[in-house]
């Protein structure tokens, strides 16, 4: 994009004032043009008297800064520039005080609202073209359309064409079936926040993968632009980009360097990428069925992921993975083991000699026991009912020492250039957990191992009853 700036917008941006920085929004959820940027009242500079920015991804269905709130704070208090996109398109509250609510998305009826989206979509004007169909011209309210109090920035996301959107409501409509008829058994607390989640980011699926980090490319340079239209002293300060990222954010902030385009954003090659618990590729950590019945659908979310293995070749710049050697979401062996058909790690495919990867470990004599989970950089979860996060990547009702020993010093020893991100190891300020730069051995589950041997012995005595008794006559 050229530097003509030609969004229409104020030249007054409204911005709300926190202790030691400002919060400027523009966007809504639902248009996936979101963004919260946070700007220091002291910024940071550092020898040669440039700026830090730092690009902050969100994981899959996690779109509201709320997720990762005391880290964001904490980031801005320390003089950085902090830009927060939503790439995907989520049916979150706008407003920062509504995101502290939690049962009012649990109570719509998900089912019969997507089949009645999938309807809509369906019977739209067929005589328009496919391609301007609106999904927020479904929701009611104003909160849930877009926020008029906030300017737009118009990003970067094509609009998908109809039938896009009628097989991604049709996907959504099956899968929240299926999750409804499984859990309602034995886990419906859980079935309903999960039911949720995915409700939540359900018109995103219409999206490609590569279309989202695209989007959060556009949106950070182009409210760079508008920050520094309204603030003019900006214009002129050099300044060095980072992007930090959790989940599936952590494969997009990889992804990043490689969807740079135009003279301008090449302002926002990062310097460095560093990540929380990324993911390898963009299907894992979603259940396998919900996979399976978005290919069906041929939803574009699905049928075009993006892998480490087809773009780690392009990966030339210092990178640090930190992950959590109990994350049960993203597998960290998932990013160093081999396999059959895949004969490197995918750790391996990535091209620069400058890379780490960390594994935190749990601590589990502590009071109350450390578990290096998936969502170690995540610092609230309590817009959903702790059901959800427990099969989520961890509970977060704050930050812990994952926080404050392991993620947030790499990211900050990274930004001010006190340690290259591959050499983090010895820098991190451990007490009361530990990081290895190679993964331990696999503990032994005696309890599954003995459940396993009385399972074989049992079947093999009824097998051998039944059996023995039919070859006795």
């Amino acid at each position: 994009m050229e530097n003509n700036t030609s969004f229409n917008l104020p030249e007054i941006w409204p911005h709300q004032q926190k202790d030691g920085y400002k919060i400027y929004q523009s966007g809504s959820h639902i248009k996936a043009n979101f963004i919260r940027v946070f700007v220091p009242d002291n910024p940071y500079h550092d020898k040669q008297g440039k700026l830090k920015l730092i690009a902050y991804l969100h994981g899959f269905g996690l779109c509201m800064p709320q997720f990762y709130e005391a880290h964001l704070e904490v980031l801005a208090k320390s003089g950085y520039y902090i830009f927060f996109p939503d790439f995907q398109k989520s049916e979150y509250p706008n407003c920062i005080v509504a995101e502290k609510r939690q049962e009012a998305n649990i109570k719509k009826p998900h089912l019969s609202l997507w089949a009645y989206r999938a309807f809509k979509i369906a019977t739209n004007n067929r005589s328009s073209k496919l391609n301007k169909f609106q999904p927020e011209d479904l929701f009611s309210t104003e909160e849930e359309r877009t926020s008029q109090e906030v300017p737009t920035i118009q990003g970067n996301l094509d609009e998908p064409k109809r039938f896009d959107y009628l097989r991604t409501s049709l996907a959504v409509a099956t899968i929240i079936l299926i999750i409804k008829f499984i859990y309602t058994w034995f886990n419906h607390t859980y079935g309903k926040n999960l039911i949720d989640l995915i409700s939540t980011v359900g018109f995103s699926l219409a999206h490609k993968p590569s279309e989202w980090i695209k989007d959060a490319i556009a949106l950070t340079e182009q409210s760079w632009q508008y920050l520094c239209r309204v603030n003019p002293q900006l214009a002129q300060q050099e300044f060095d980009f980072y992007v930090f990222d959790h989940s599936l954010g952590g494969l997009l902030a990889l992804s990043w360097p490689i969807y740079i385009c135009g003279e301008n954003q090449q302002k926002f090659f990062p310097q460095q990428i560093i990540t929380a618990d990324p993911a390898p590729n963009t299907e894992m950590g979603i259940p396998r069925i919900a996979i399976c019945i978005l290919k069906l659908f041929r939803s574009p979310f699905a049928i075009a992921p993006i892998n480490i293995s087809d773009i780690g070749s392009q990966l030339n710049i210092p990178i640090g993975i930190m992950h959590g050697a109990d994350d049960n979401i993203v597998k960290p062996q998932s990013w160093v083991n081999t396999s059959f058909w895949q004969p490197k790690s995918n750790f391996d495919y990535i091209a620069s000699q400058q890379k780490k990867i960390y594994f935190s470990l749990s601590n589990k004599q502590h009071h109350p026991p450390l578990i290096a989970f998936h969502n170690q950089a995540v610092t609230d979860t309590t817009y959903y009912d702790d059901a959800l996060f427990k099969h989520f990547g961890g509970v977060k009702n704050g930050p812990n020492d994952y926080d404050n020993q392991y993620v947030w010093p790499g990211l900050s020893l990274v930004v001010e250039d006190q340690v290259r991100v591959d050499q983090l190891l010895s820098n991190f300020p451990l007490q009361t957990i530990e990081v290895k730069d190679s993964l331990p051995p696999k503990e032994w589950d005696l309890k599954l191992i003995a459940t396993t041997i009385l399972a074989v012995l049992a079947l093999g005595y009824w097998l051998f009853s039944h059996f023995g008794t039919v070859f006795n006559r």
